[in-house]
C-alpha cells in the first residue's frame, strides 16, 4: 500500500484527497519510481478543475474515471520491467510518471533520464514540462541563434524562468517581462533587460528576433509588429486562456501573409531533450527557481498556490 493524492471529482483544490491505495506494478517497458519530489503545473490545475472539454474527454466526463494526479517528478527506481535497459534498481531519475502526487508512481522508460548527482530531487522534479516547453519553444519553433534579441513574456513563471536561462545559453540578449516583485529574480537568472508590465508595455521595445509568450492575451499582429523581418513569435500555455477562442484567433491569423511568423505548440516528452536538460542543470547553466515546497499531505495548498498564478518559478511537493 502507499499514500497518493486522488481527484475523484472535478473542482477546486478541496476535491483532492490523500488516500491509501495499492502500490502499482511496472509493466515490461516501465519503471516504478519511489517519488521524492513532484512539481505542480498549470495543466494539472486545469485537469483538476475539469472546465476544459478536451481534458474532460481524457480523464472522464461528467466526472473523472482516472483519479491520479501529477506527472513531473524525481525519485529512485525501485523496480523495472523486463524490457527496461537504461535503468536499474537504485538509480536516481527524473521525468514524468503517471500519478506522481504519491509515494510511488509508474513511468515509461522513455519518459525518464538519470538525475545528475549535483542536482537535488526538488530541482530535478521542477524542470521536465517547463524546461521542455522552454527548450523546444526557443530552439525548435523559435530557431534561436547566437546574437538574437529575445523577448520572454511571463519570464518569472514555470516556463519563463527556464526560458530566460536556456535563451542565455545560446548567447542571446534577453529582455524579460514580469511583475515588479520578480524583477530581481529574473535579473539573477540572467535577463539582460527587464520590463515591469505593471509600469510599462513591452510593445515598442523591439524589434526582436524571437518572442516567447506564456500569456497569450494580445493580438498576434502586435507581436509581429515587434519582430524583425525574419523574426518568430512562439505562443505556449494556451490552456490558460479560452481554448476555442485562442484556436480561432490562431486559425484566422494563420490565414494571413504572416503565417510563418507565429507558432503555437505543446511540448513533447522525449529522452534526448530530457537529457539536454539534465546536462544544462549538471553544468550549472540552468537552475530551478523554487517558490515553495509542500509535503504530500498539503498538496491541496500547493495546487491552490499554483492556481493563484502568483508564483515565482515552480511549486514542488515532497514525499
Amino acid at each position: 500500500m502507499m499514500k497518493a493524492i486522488l481527484a475523484r471529482t472535478y473542482g477546486s483544490p478541496e476535491v483532492l484527497t490523500l488516500e491509501e491505495i495499492e502500490q502499482p506494478t511496472p509493466g515490461d517497458d516501465q519503471v516504478l519510481v519511489k517519488v521524492h519530489a513532484a512539481a505542480t503545473n498549470p495543466s494539472y490545475w486545469h485537469r483538476m478543475e475539469g472546465k476544459i472539454p478536451m481534458l474532460r474527454k481524457m480523464y472522464g466526463d461528467p466526472q473523472p474515471t482516472d483519479y491520479a494526479m501529477g506527472g513531473d517528478c524525481a525519485g529512485t527506481a525501485v523496480a523495472v520491467g523486463k524490457n527496461v535497459t537504461r535503468f536499474a534498481v537504485g538509480d536516481a531519475v527524473f521525468g514524468a510518471a503517471k500519478g506522481a502526487f504519491a509515494e510511488y508512481a509508474i513511468a515509461a522508460e522513455k519518459n525518464l533520464v538519470h538525475k545528475p548527482e549535483s542536482v537535488s530531487f526538488v530541482d530535478a522534479a521542477a524542470i521536465p514540462t517547463g524546461g521542455l516547453t522552454a527548450l523546444q519553444g526557443l530552439r525548435d519553433y523559435g530557431r534561436i541563434a547566437q546574437g538574437h534579441r529575445v523577448l520572454i513574456i511571463g519570464a518569472s513563471g514555470g516556463v519563463g524562468s527556464y526560458a530566460v536561462q536556456i535563451a542565455k545559453s545560446f548567447q542571446t540578449h534577453v529582455t524579460a517581462v514580469c511583475s515588479t516583485r520578480n524583477i530581481e529574480m529574473v535579473k539573477r537568472i540572467g535577463a539582460d533587460a527587464v520590463i515591469d508590465y505593471t509600469q510599462q508595455d513591452w510593445d515598442g521595445a523591439g524589434p526582436f528576433d524571437l518572442i516567447l509568450d506564456m500569456v497569450g492575451d494580445r493580438p498576434f499582429d502586435l507581436y509581429v509588429k515587434n519582430l524583425t523581418s525574419n523574426g518568430r513569435m512562439v505562443s505556449v500555455g494556451a490552456l490558460g486562456v479560452d481554448m476555442m477562442a485562442f484556436m480561432a484567433k490562431m486559425g484566422a491569423y494563420k490565414a494571413s501573409e504572416e503565417e510563418e511568423k507565429v507558432f503555437s505548440f505543446v511540448a513533447q516528452f522525449n529522452t534526448d531533450d530530457l537529457s539536454t536538460l539534465a546536462q544544462l542543470m549538471a553544468s550549472g547553466v540552468v537552475k530551478s527557481v523554487i517558490d515553495r515546497t509542500f509535503p504530500l499531505a498539503e498538496t491541496a495548498a500547493a495546487m491552490a498556490l499554483q492556481g493563484s498564478k502568483q508564483i515565482s518559478g515552480k511549486v514542488v511537493i515532497t514525499t
